[in-house]
C-alpha cells in the first residue's frame, strides 16, 4: 500500500513538471497551488510574450538563427512549441533561410536582386533589429528560464505534499531546563 503512494506521487510530480513546462503555472494548478499558478502564468508570460511582440516572430523563435536563445525559450515550451509553429506558417521564407537573409550569407547573395528585395520586404514586418532584438531576446531567455524554476517548484510541491521544500518538521526546541 506503502508503494502504491509512492507512485502515485511520482506519476504527479512527473505531472507537474510537464503541465508547467507546456503552460507556466498549470502544474501547481494541478496540484492545488491555484496563487502560485497565477503567479508563475502571469511573470512567465508576460515576458515572453512581450519580448515575441518586440522582436518579431522570424528571428526571435528559431533555432536557426541563435541555437543558445531557442535553447532558453524551450524552457517555455509550449510557448516556443506553438511560436516555432506559427513562425513555419508565416511568409514563403522558411525560420531555416532566415539566417541566410538577415546575415546576407552565400545562397542569399546568389539570388537575383529582385529576389533578394523581395526575401527581405518579406521579412521586415516579422523581424527587429537592435536595439529591440537585444531586448526582446532578454525577455525571451529570461521567461525561459524563469519556467524551469517554475517546474523545479512545482515538481518539488508535488514530491513532498504541496510544502516548501525548506518546509520541515522542526524538532521541539529545548528549553533552559533541558525539556520542550
Amino acid at each position: 500500500m506503502a508503494n502504491a503512494g509512492r507512485e502515485d506521487r511520482t506519476l504527479l510530480t512527473i505531472q507537474a513538471g510537464v503541465l508547467t513546462w507546456l503552460i507556466p503555472g498549470l502544474g501547481h494548478f494541478r496540484i492545488g497551488q491555484r496563487g502560485l499558478a497565477a503567479v508563475f502564468f502571469i511573470f512567465v508570460s508576460f515576458p515572453f510574450w512581450a519580448g515575441l511582440a518586440v522582436g518579431g516572430i522570424k528571428n526571435s523563435i528559431n533555432p536557426w538563427t541563435n541555437r543558445w536563445l531557442f535553447l532558453a525559450e524551450m524552457g517555455a515550451g509550449g510557448y516556443t512549441t506553438a511560436g516555432l509553429t506559427w513562425n513555419h506558417a508565416l511568409s514563403d521564407l522558411p525560420p531555416a533561410a532566415v539566417g541566410s537573409v538577415l546575415n546576407k550569407d552565400q545562397a542569399f547573395m546568389h539570388a537575383s536582386a529582385d529576389r533578394r528585395k523581395e526575401l527581405e520586404a518579406s521579412l521586415l514586418k516579422y523581424v527587429s533589429f537592435y536595439p529591440e532584438s537585444e531586448i526582446a531576446q532578454i525577455y525571451l531567455a529570461t521567461a525561459g528560464l524563469l519556467n524551469i524554476l517554475a517546474i523545479c517548484d512545482a515538481m518539488a510541491r508535488a514530491a513532498s505534499g504541496g510544502r516548501p521544500t525548506y518546509a520541515s518538521v522542526l524538532p521541539a526546541a529545548e528549553t533552559a531546563g533541558g525539556r520542550a
